[in-house]
């Protein structure tokens, strides 16, 4: 699914794959000038390529997760992935537009769920 988020007031609620008003969601991908924000518990990943499924974001997170999701390390549609904190949701996401300053930031967001 495609979101937009028109400025650093909206968040990407991770859980319902909608767009929310700021600190409204537990599971979120919220932004400010220099990139995403995550929330303190959830684990991230970005891809080092151009494809990365639920089970490269699971060994990645496993082997070289990140703590920031800046712009510039996201250019060129660079997949990341972001795990809840029970480990059982798991977002696949891609920044397609935006990411310069206070504008508009749209992403491309697929999300999985681990049963168990």
């Amino acid at each position: 699914m495609e979101l937009t988020a028109p400025d650093d007031g909206y968040e990407f609620d991770l859980g319902t794959g909608k767009v929310a008003p700021a600190e409204t969601a537990d599971w979120y991908l919220a932004r400010d000038k220099n990139g995403f924000v995550l929330p303190e518990d959830a684990d991230a990943f970005v891809a080092s390529g151009y494809v990365l499924g639920p089970a490269d974001c699971e060994r990645g997170i496993d082997a070289e997760p990140v703590t920031s999701l800046a712009y510039d390390d996201l250019a060129d549609e660079r997949p990341f992935c972001v795990r809840s904190a029970d480990g059982r949701r798991l977002v696949v996401a891609r920044m397609v537009d935006g990411g310069s300053g206070d504008g508009p930031v749209t992403v491309v967001l697929s999300q999985h769920r681990r049963n168990g």
